[in-house]
């Protein structure tokens, strides 16, 4: 069980550093963008892909999230 919620410790943390990467792009609150990655799914976008995209630096995961966004409109 310490597994789980140490991967769920990790994936918030890893939520938090999206929000915040994103938040520093746009010059917004970090409140904003994590309604707005609520409201586009991004959210459920990261943490589906966390394996794949926690490897990844800020600069290519601003890209894959504004790839994702850009899908969604």
């Amino acid at each position: 069980m310490a597994n789980v919620s140490n991967m769920e410790e990790k994936k918030a943390e890893f939520a938090a550093f999206c929000i915040e990467a994103y938040k520093l792009k746009l010059g917004v609150s970090g409140a904003k963008v994590a309604e707005y990655f609520e409201d586009t799914g991004t959210l459920d976008f990261l943490l589906e892909n966390y394996d794949m995209l926690h490897t990844l630096g800020r600069e290519q995961l601003i890209g894959e999230m504004e790839r994702f966004l850009a899908g969604r409109q």
